[in-house]
């Protein structure tokens, strides 16, 4: 069931923030009974791709970029911040992308490197990887007119629907390029952040790494 309705979504049958038709109809469209639509829709909800509203229905949740959040020590609430694209290039895949994303050695990828600013002054760097055939005509107009929020790109753009795996938190350290642009000095601590992301298919489409400063604020997923 979870896949028929995902199918639905990917060919563009409902849009972001669209309601779903009812329980019933989706099970008499579907042939199957409203419990198996039902365990469907928890599935979908608890992937993000569906938000449950009490009294209102189903509908398509919002394409949020999930770069994560940035808050003060002791106080749980995420700050205002923003995105600034630095770089979409193509690239070839070492090691670590290539084994995330399922290709060889040095196969052709797209890579984009964003910023991101807490109130205005620099705090994380986010490097994408997604594989150059299947993202063919991505530029850095196509992310800038998204307000450099890549799920809006893979959404619009491309038809996919993208739902993060746990990430993976290890120690890092600034180098000279990284200290620059995050305005620390070489060889300071960052806190790195790598995981993989796949469509609903379960396939794995783009990989990333978020290197962010420790001094200031705490990052949240």
């Amino acid at each position: 069931m979870r896949d028929r309705i995902v199918l639905a979504i990917a060919q563009g049958e409902w849009d972001s923030g669209e309601a779903l038709p009812s329980e019933f109809e989706l099970a008499d469209r579907f042939g199957v009974s409203q419990g198996t639509v039902r365990k469907g829709l928890d599935h979908l909800a608890a992937e993000g791709v569906l938000v449950r509203r009490q009294g209102m229905g189903t509908f398509i949740a919002e394409v949020a970029d999930d770069w994560g959040c940035a808050e003060v020590s002791g106080l749980a609430r995420p700050l205002e911040t923003s995105l600034e694209l630095l770089v979409c290039a193509r690239s070839n895949a070492g090691e670590e992308a290539a084994t995330a994303l399922g290709l060889r050695r040095g196969a052709v990828l797209m890579a984009v490197k964003r910023l991101v600013r807490v109130a205005g002054e620099p705090f994380a760097l986010i490097e994408n990887f997604v594989a150059a055939e299947r993202f063919e005509g991505l530029d850095a107009r196509r992310i800038k007119q998204a307000n450099c929020n890549l799920r809006t790109v893979w959404w619009r753009e491309f038809g996919l629907r993208v739902v993060s795996a746990p990430p993976q938190f290890r120690a890092g350290i600034a180098g000279r390029e990284e200290a620059r642009l995050l305005g620390v000095e070489a060889d300071s601590p960052l806190l790195e952040v790598a995981r993989t992301a796949g469509g609903l298919d379960g396939e794995p489409v783009e990989w990333s790494v978020l290197r962010c400063r420790t001094d200031r604020y705490v990052y949240r997923v």
